[in-house]
């Protein structure tokens, strides 16, 4: 970690208990024994667990924490000295191992329990938190029939003399750079495309987002730190290694916690349904036939099985949402107005975001008369 910590490059080829069993000329434990199926056995064993617990299994875990380096991090500030982080990547390891070999509510407990070391190692109050991807069980939404334009503008559209349309469908005006939705008389429905997220990161962080190494708990983060008297996200962190259409998705997630923290975090009250049934759709593994949308009778996946506190679950659920709403605001607005309707609110008119990215798109049928059958993949909760 540079600037935090000069630790030396842990080779396991040279160094530690895998450099003594591989060579069969050393008194290593493995080399006790005569060559054998066994033998092998133990030593992919040995190479998985690293590959698992890379944290646990390098020596300078165990070893004595050096002086503090005073070299200035690339940002022109002081390291931290009262900090190990050897701590959270060894934590990172048990998580890891919790849920590969536990069920989900243990992979919960884990993962709070992960979640404590960093005050723990500060030792005192933090000046930063961070909000975490910590599976990559992720999907895009299944596709909606569109509306007809006149469907969402049944008065007419406003718009300027190339089209564009100048006011949101509650009458915001809109002068954003991008804009999720209608953007033009007669036009479909805009996504935003993941081509343009790193110019969204920057927009909104002032960095686009950063690759953090495969063996991290977290499939992506966004930081927040202290200022302007409140924590604000000022970058995003993703897994390096993800599979391209994977990485788009959690990078999208995680543009979803910027926008909703940069906002003042949305308000949930009222919109636990959609907002639970477009989690679920999303990020359950146990999908229907064709792969498109989550399975009628599979339980139904929340922020709390994927380890997240109470405090925590309004904001994933958010965060997706607004993802959802990106990624496809045909699909979106079709299976959750309410909550379409209050991104739009807290997001047109807010001062800084309004001027980097906006939302138009309104609910269809499903808001004049209620959802379709269809439109949300709703669970039946298992016993």
């Amino acid at each position: 970690m540079t600037g935090i910590l000069d630790l030396q490059v842990f080779d396991p080829a040279k160094q530690g208990l895998l450099a003594r069993l591989t060579s069969p000329d050393r008194s290593g434990l493995l080399s006790r024994l005569p060559p054998s199926p066994a033998r092998e056995v133990a030593r992919l064993a040995w190479r998985g667990l690293q590959a698992l617990a890379p944290n646990l299994t390098n020596p300078a875990t165990y070893a004595p924490l050096p002086p503090p380096a005073w070299t200035p991090t690339p940002e022109g500030k002081l390291p931290s000295s009262d900090r190990d982080p050897r701590l959270e990547g060894a934590f990172s390891d048990l998580v890891n191992i919790a849920m590969l070999v536990g069920p989900q509510w243990e992979a919960g407990l884990a993962a709070r329990a992960a979640r404590l070391l960093p005050a723990m190692a500060r030792r005192g109050a933090p000046s930063a938190q961070s909000l975490a991807s910590k599976s990559p069980m992720i999907y895009n939404p299944p596709p909606k029939p569109p509306r007809p334009f006149e469907a969402d503008y049944p008065h007419g559209a406003p718009a300027d003399a190339t089209g564009r349309l100048t006011q949101d469908i509650e009458g915001r005006p809109l002068t954003a750079k991008y804009i999720v939705g209608r953007s033009a008389a007669g036009a479909e429905d805009q996504a935003f495309a993941p081509g343009e997220f790193d110019a969204l990161a920057r927009a909104t962080t002032g960095h686009a987002a950063e690759a953090i190494p495969p063996h991290q708990t977290d499939f992506g983060r966004t930081v927040l730190s202290l200022g302007r008297g409140r924590l604000i996200p000022t970058r995003i962190e993703l897994r390096a290694g993800l599979r391209p259409d994977k990485a788009d998705m959690v990078y999208g997630h995680e543009l979803g916690h910027v926008i909703e923290e940069t906002a003042g975090q949305i308000a949930t009250k009222g919109l636990s349904d959609e907002l639970k049934a477009v989690y679920n759709s999303l990020n359950n593994p146990n999908r229907a036939r064709g792969g498109l949308n989550a399975a009628p009778t599979a339980r139904p996946m929340t922020p709390q099985r994927h380890g997240y506190d109470s405090e925590e679950v309004p904001r994933e659920y958010m965060a997706e949402a607004i993802r959802a709403y990106m990624t496809d605001p045909n699909y979106f607005k079709t299976v959750a107005p309410k909550t379409a309707a209050a991104i739009r609110a807290a997001v047109n008119a807010h001062p800084t975001l309004s001027k980097i990215i906006q939302f138009n798109a309104v609910g269809g049928l499903a808001t004049m008369n209620g959802l379709d059958s269809d439109s949300l993949a709703i669970p039946k909760q298992q016993p």
